[in-house]
Order: structure tokens, then sequence, then C-alpha cells
């Protein structure tokens, strides 16, 4: 299944006008709660994978791995050797795996792993991020976002058009978010070192940055 790329690294790199922040504030209720991201799209919006994406991007180095690719937007927009992965089909040429606690990548394959909106939908969460780990390289970087266990929890039951609606509702253990604590103790246990956070998307989101050691 082909999905075309909905915006290049270019234009997620390059900054929104006043113009477009202003609209994007303006229509906060319809993008964050009513209108899935495609609807967001042709009334002018930003759509809240792209305000991810325009968050994470800078923060990616040399060859990326992203887990929970979805539709692949990522890796396609980064460009160069990058691999995204996922348990789901949702097409774009992510590779599919049984398991994102087992990859198909040697030790050290990789510069950036990134999660993006995922690890809550990532039951066996800590495991994954233990493999994340071993197919990084030593001072490689793990970048992430999250919304937290409150704003999840709501949206999940306003959004009519999540991903989890589509395939059975939620599995045990996936949860609607996770709090700043708990990200910051999931990516510290896994191994992960330096762990910086900020906000993004009007402080609605959170932006997480880590280091493999060195040696």
């Amino acid at each position: 299944m082909s999905v075309a790329l909905p915006f290049s690294r270019e234009q997620l790199l390059n900054s929104r006008s006043p113009i477009q922040h202003a609209w994007d504030l303006m229509g906060i209720p319809f993008r964050f709660v009513a209108f899935p991201d495609h609807w967001n799209k042709k009334l002018g919006w930003s759509s809240l994978e792209e305000e991810r994406l325009r968050a994470v991007l800078p923060q990616i180095k040399g060859r990326l791995l992203d887990v929970g690719a979805g539709t692949n937007t990522l890796a396609r927009a980064y460009g160069g050797d990058s691999v995204g992965v996922d348990v789901f089909d949702f097409g774009g040429g992510t590779m599919i795996v049984p398991d994102t606690r087992e990859l198909p990548f040697a030790d050290a394959s990789f510069d950036t792993i990134t999660y993006l909106a995922c690890l809550n939908h990532i039951p066996y969460r800590d495991a994954a991020l233990r493999e994340g780990l071993r197919v990084l390289k030593p001072g490689g970087r793990i970048v992430a976002t999250m919304i937290n266990r409150l704003l999840g929890d709501v949206g999940h039951k306003i959004w009519w058009y999540s991903e989890e609606k589509h395939r059975g509702g939620m599995l045990p253990g996936e949860t609607g978010g996770l709090n700043v604590g708990e990200m910051k103790s999931i990516i510290t246990g896994a191994g992960f070192e330096n762990v910086r956070f900020s906000r993004f998307c009007y402080g609605l989101n959170g932006l997480y940055v880590a280091e493999k050691p060195s040696v």
C-alpha cells in the first residue's frame, strides 16, 4: 500500500509564518479534538503529525530507526539510509516486525532511534527500549514524544479516528499516555542517560531526548 508523503524535510524544518502560527492557535479545539489530521491539512491547519515532526527532526543525527513508524513519514522525510518499523501495516514502506522487542538489526546499527507517540501503545515498553539500546551505537540518541496520561485518556475516548479504534480498541498494557516521571523512569531504566525534557505543541506534548552511554 503506497502512502503519499504529506510534507518534505525542508518544509518541516522551515519556520512557520506568524499568520500560520495564529491560524494554528485559533484551530486548537478542532486540530486537537475534533478533526483527523487529513481534515486539518485541507483546512490549512498544521497537522499533529507535522507538529511532532517539526519538534523531532532537529534532534536526529546520522542513520535513523523509527519505531512505531505508522505510514513511515519520518523516515521518508528524513531520508538517507533510514528505516521505519511497526507491528501493523499502515503503508508507506514501513518494515513490519512481529515484536519490537526483537528487531532484525545488528548491534550498534543506528545513530538515532525515535519513538513518536507510540510507547504508550507498546505494552512491553521497557523491553522495547532495551532492544532499542542494543541496536543504537554508543553515544547514539533516543528521541521520543508523549502526551500525559490525563490528556491521553480523555483524548482516546474522544478521538473517533484514532488508530486503536480501527484495530479493536486498546490492547492489554496500552495507555492513553505516559506522565513525565514515567517516561524518564522508563528511559533511564532501559540504560539511557542524560534525559532532557521539553514541551511543544503549545505545551500539550512532551519531547524526550537521551543518549546511550559511550562506553
